[in-house]
């Protein structure tokens, strides 16, 4: 028989059989075929590698937005070839609906993680988790784009372990602690679902997860490009959650601190022009976390949030501003950092802590008296409106800073 009547052959007795395969035998024999199809591609991408750090992203969080790939190199032709390339080999998905695109783990992708480092996204890609079994609403589809963001800026700011197999196991009710972190470790809100009893006393928290320091813990919220909105009640619940993982399971006891991420400082400046009217987020504000910073998802936040995470080089940056002022008088009435020749207030600001800046300007307005902020180049529009005439705004030019402080980084 000639090769091509055999291939023709062949070809029909396939096509008979699908014919008469029932739906469930189809789906069954398609995956068969996937599995074999995906075994052609054994070796992961080398960490490290923005091929490899997309797809982990999206094995970790469920689905990442689009525009997060931009943030994961500055080469616009790398990111497209390495998307096109992922998205060819059937590793990678692209998902649109709602007018919100992400990125989904592809079979192949999701198998091929399995097999080859299971201890580090077994927990993610297995059961009913959201980033296992995704819901297609848009308003969890959003959840786990702010956790993907979250992550993102986790990643570029090179502050925090995000891999599970890298970090300690707090949230696990098997492990016991206190542990010592020696490197700061970030876990999602999936992870914190681990320690059940704890999470169902804040179910419908906004928080997108929890960073670890060698010795400060923060709740970190996204908000994206919205406005943040909490819920009181559930908010204060996960703040004590926090604060007893640290007592039971850390080796440090203190009071956890917030942290809110956004798209943008008008975001920032939004939240200031409000706390001037009944609209203001008194969570935000005073009733919530004693310290709340925010930061930006994009690189100035990726270098602040390095900065939260190295107390040494605050202290440094502290000192340094300090050679240009006097200490703060003792029993002094304002809560500051520093006074002028004067003997007007100063408040370091550049790593903008609401409640704090808060409380700074509504004492010097309740005074009426006059007061020095002192931010970066960069946030000087979104705290300006907030000034009004009795309060100055020094400027510290960003990239001087980073010369000085972080060029051995």
């Amino acid at each position: 028989m000639l090769e091509s009547d055999f291939s023709a052959l062949l070809q029909y007795v396939l096509y008979t059989n699908q014919r008469q395969l029932s739906p469930e035998s189809k789906k069954a024999r398609l995956n068969s075929e996937v599995i074999s199809i995906s075994s052609a591609f054994p070796i992961l991408p080398a960490q490290g590698s923005l091929y490899y750090e997309l797809l982990a992203l999206t094995a970790i969080c469920g689905e990442v937005p689009c525009t997060c790939s931009a943030r994961l190199t500055a080469s616009e032709s790398y990111r497209k070839k390495v998307v096109t390339s992922l998205t060819h080999d059937k590793l990678l998905r692209i998902f649109s609906r709602h007018h919100l695109r992400g990125y989904r783990l592809g079979v192949r992708g999701k198998r091929l993680l399995l097999q080859q480092e299971p201890e580090r996204f077994a927990f993610y890609l297995s059961g009913c988790s959201d980033t296992n079994a995704i819901k297609s609403e848009i308003s969890r589809r959003i959840r786990l784009h702010r956790i993907a963001q979250t992550y993102v800026t986790m990643l570029n700011a090179g502050a925090a372990l995000i891999y599970r197999d890298e970090k300690l196991p707090i949230f696990s009710p098997a492990a016991s602690g206190p542990f010592c972190i020696e490197q700061p470790c970030f876990y999602d809100s999936h992870e914190i679902k681990e320690s059940e009893l704890e999470m169902l006393k804040i179910r419908g928290s906004r928080m997108a997860g929890a960073l670890f320091t060698s010795g400060r813990v923060f709740a970190v919220y996204n908000s994206m490009e919205f406005l943040p909105v909490f819920d009181p009640q559930v908010e204060m619940r996960a703040k004590v959650m926090l604060e007893q993982v640290c007592r039971t399971k850390v080796s440090f006891s203190l009071r956890a601190s917030g942290l809110l991420l956004s798209n943008n400082m008008d975001t920032l400046h939004t939240l200031l022009e409000q706390s001037r009217t009944r609209k203001r987020n008194h969570f935000l504000l005073n009733d919530g976390y004693e310290h709340f910073y925010f930061l930006t998802n994009d690189f100035y936040g990726e270098t602040l949030l390095r900065l939260l995470c190295r107390p040494e080089i605050i202290r440094q940056t502290d000192a340094a501003l300090l050679q240009e002022f006097q200490p703060p008088l003792p029993n002094s009435r304002l809560e500051c950092d520093a006074v002028d020749d004067s003997g007007s207030p100063v408040l370091f600001c550049y790593l903008p802590d609401i409640p704090r800046l808060y409380r700074f300007v509504s004492a010097l307005n309740l005074l009426n008296s006059t007061g020095i902020l002192v931010c970066f180049d960069f946030q000087a529009d979104a705290l300006r409106p907030l000034c009004g005439d009795n309060i100055e705004l020094q400027i510290i030019d960003f990239q001087e800073f980073k010369i000085r402080f972080l060029s051995f980084d």
